[in-house]
């Protein structure tokens, strides 16, 4: 096993680790109370609720058409008229266009209304053709490429193996300038693309073609697996299959290293426009919208991710129009383009078209609820989960009590509460004040396997799945519907809050512990009135639904109403204030910066005992706690050259865009990063500690601690304010 472990998605998981270790001290996690193994599975084989939207729901459940949805999921991931080269369909792209025509004419077809196109600048990338000739060899690959120009007609050059692409396998390889590198690259456990290209980039490589037999693609050696880039547009990077790599191995041990690559793809920056399809059936009045959501641009077929998504968001839309439910409010169906990527030389390139969406007036104006989907129709070996922003943990957990959702087949849900992270477009959404549900499709086997591969196919097909996760959405959006007032708890931003402030930094800090505690409270005690006026308002409604009294169901969905605009500004104000995101985390508050001290404190403890890196895997190492710093970024240090690794941390700390009026949504919502690169590129170089200059590595650290401790005082000051603000407006607005 790798100790110096890095990944985009290793990150969350860090993240969510490190939280819970270093905040011990203020106790609690985000998962709600524990339960017992057989209390925390949900299945159920019909509706047994008595709540007014019972029937509907039923309704609903007989009206899915569940060979349309897969009929429509086979034609978005297998119809040659609506992919490009290797079937894909990427952002501003001429297959996109098509696509999102199709779909526009599909949601007329099907019966929703003001159906439109609702456009948005991305960066284009067209991917037309590619091909990788070895003369003198029978070699005749195509190279995917990743989001950046191609060569521009052919590149013959000298063909280089560099490794794993890091600073030590060039230093190896010797000068490459000019040259064509192929490195093995792992982004799940060492490094995103972008610092491999980065790295062949500095070397003067001309371009680099990358193939993985591990992190990502596992489901076979014949399997190419691409992600997204988020730095510039450096040089031509492409990616092959490990059987493939094997061959040009081969070839050049045998001398054969006249290489000739042409990548015919074109990236636009600002040059595209993404399209958003939207559909909705209108409700009895037009001031509070629900929205049912997934993305449609793809890698290869996409069975799952996330043509299988569209058709849920069709089928859910079918199954309400075909029951004839009458929304009380508007529903709308929102097919999204640009999700995997759309902006170049960008920390944040995903979500691009969502985030567009978002940015146009109105539409994330008084949204209840996005619901978004993902990945909805493989066999998730871990159950089926409903996945939230905290605040709605208490609806999703109340759900399985409420008799309106069913399973089918082996299906079931975990109950545990999971937060959402930045890896599908509710982001967006969450950044614009919407508050939102999706799918848990995290911690499966599909993800190392199968995802950004041709491996996602019809194979991985699961009817029961795919039904079990269509009957819940509609329920979901019926039930956030039909009850008056929305069940938005902002008790849990409290404890969340509470969760990411260790009392014992923060009191080193120079903070008031007792009057950041008081500050949690009294939000809490804010979201606890609006919890008691949102149910009393539903129970009320609910009541006078069963007596048929017509004018109490009316003052009811008006005072309903009232508390919505509550709920939904003081969501705004919480995620204005406190949201932050380090890569694919999302969360609250000034956790981050708590963790950098903690590793700090390691990596000190670690010197002074002697330990660069543990033998035992017990964290006690010096490195095994520097690596983790700014969420991981710090591990680009220990396989990158500094200057690489200095840019990466640069482009962090700046929350970077190349386009600085365009605040796209992890603008101003990363967590203060501690400097500590040089210091660290050391460490990761010595053989022992005797190597280090102990002095100067170790004043590195401490100022970075003060610095951080700094940064904690200001983060809780400002806390301490929004917390009050927050609960003055909720109790005002009461």
């Amino acid at each position: 096993m790798n100790k110096r472990k890095w990944s985009k998605f290793l990150v969350a998981i860090l993240c969510l680790t490190m939280s819970v270790w270093a905040l011990a001290g203020c106790g609690g996690n985000s998962g709600g109370e524990e339960e017992a193994a057989d209390d925390n599975v949900y299945t159920a084989s019909e509706v047994t609720s008595d709540l007014s939207m019972a029937d509907e729901v039923s309704a609903y459940y007989d009206a899915i058409d569940m060979d349309f949805a897969y009929d429509l999921t086979h034609e978005l991931a297998y119809s040659e008229d609506l992919a490009d080269f290797l079937g894909w369909r990427s952002a501003g792209s001429d297959s996109e266009h098509k696509c999102a025509d199709f779909l526009a004419k599909k949601m007329e077809e099907i019966g929703l209304q003001n159906v439109d196109k609702v456009g948005t600048q991305c960066d284009k990338f067209q991917f037309n053709k590619s091909s990788l000739t070895i003369k003198d060899t029978d070699i005749e690959l195509t190279p995917a490429s990743y989001q950046v120009n191609g060569t521009n007609g052919d590149l013959t050059a000298e063909i280089v193996n560099v490794g794993t692409g890091f600073e030590a396998d060039y230093e190896e390889a010797g000068d490459v300038t000019g040259k064509i590198v192929l490195a093995k690259v792992d982004q799940s456990n060492e490094a995103w693309i972008d610092g491999y290209a980065k790295m062949a980039h500095s070397k003067g490589a001309a371009a680099i073609v990358t193939w993985a037999d591990s992190g990502y693609g596992e489901a076979g050696t014949d399997s190419v697996n691409v992600q997204d880039v988020c730095c510039a547009d450096l040089l031509p990077t492409t990616a092959i299959s490990a059987d493939e790599a094997a061959t040009i191995i081969d070839a050049i041990k045998a001398g054969n290293t006249e290489c000739t690559l042409n990548v015919d793809a074109e990236m636009v920056d600002d040059g595209g426009t993404t399209y958003n399809v939207v559909g909705m059936i209108p409700g009895k009045n037009h001031d509070q919208k629900i929205i049912v959501s997934g993305h449609y641009d793809k890698y290869w077929y996409g069975f799952q991710d996330d043509c299988a998504a569209i058709g849920l968001v069709f089928a859910v839309a079918k199954g309400m129009v075909d029951s004839k439910y009458e929304p009380e409010n508007d529903i709308y169906f929102i097919c999204h383009g640009g999700e995997e990527w759309g902006s170049t030389d960008c920390m944040y390139d995903w979500t691009t078209g969502a985030w567009g969406m978002c940015m146009h007036e109105g539409y994330a104006d008084d949204v209840l609820a996005m619901i978004n989907c993902e990945l909805p129709a493989f066999k998730n070996e871990n159950g089926l989960q409903v996945v939230s922003v905290p605040e709605f943990f208490k609806m999703v957990s109340n759900m399985y009590d409420r008799g309106l959702l069913i399973t089918n087949g082996e299906t079931f849900f975990t109950k545990d509460n999971v937060e959402t992270t930045t890896m599908e477009d509710g982001i967006s959404y969450r950044e614009a004040g919407v508050p939102y549900f999706l799918n848990g499709f995290e911690g499966s086997n599909f993800m190392v396997e199968r995802y950004h591969t041709a491996y996602d196919d019809e194979g991985t097909y699961d009817a029961d799945t795919f039904q079990t996760n269509i009957d819940w959405y509609g329920a979901y959006a019926i039930y956030v519907d039909t009850e008056p007032a929305l069940e938005l708890d902002l008790t849990a931003t409290a404890k969340e809050l509470k969760r990411e402030c260790n009392a014992d930094y923060a009191a080193e800090a120079g903070v008031d512990v007792e009057e950041y505690q008081a500050a949690v409270d009294n939000l809490k005690e804010a979201g606890k009135a609006l919890n008691q006026k949102i149910k009393a308002c539903n129970a009320a409604y609910e009541e006078a639904v069963a007596n048929e009294d017509g004018e109490t169901i009316k003052k009811a969905r008006e005072e309903g109403a009232a508390l919505n605009k509550t709920s939904l500004e003081a969501f705004q104000m919480i995620q204005d204030d406190f949201l932050n995101v380090t890569d694919f985390g999302a969360h609250y508050g000034h956790g981050p910066v708590d963790n950098n001290v903690g590793c700090i404190d390691g990596t000190l403890k670690g010197l002074e005992n002697g330990i660069l890196w543990s033998e035992e895997e017990d964290g006690s190492g010096a490195c095994d706690n520097a690596y983790q710093l700014n969420s991981a970024i710090e591990y680009n240090y220990c396989i990158f050259s500094k200057e690489v690794a200095d840019g990466t941390t640069s482009e962090y700390e700046k929350s970077y865009y190349k386009n600085k009026d365009h605040a796209q949504w992890g603008w101003n919502h990363q967590p203060a990063i501690v400097h500590t690169g040089e210091a660290s590129y050391a460490l990761f170089h010595a053989e022992t500690v005797d190597d280090l200059d102990m002095d100067a590595i170790t004043k590195i650290y401490k100022d970075a601690r003060e610095g951080a401790l700094d940064a904690i005082a200001d983060y809780c000051k400002q806390e301490i304010k929004d917390m009050n603000d927050i609960a003055d407006f909720v109790n005002g607005a009461l």
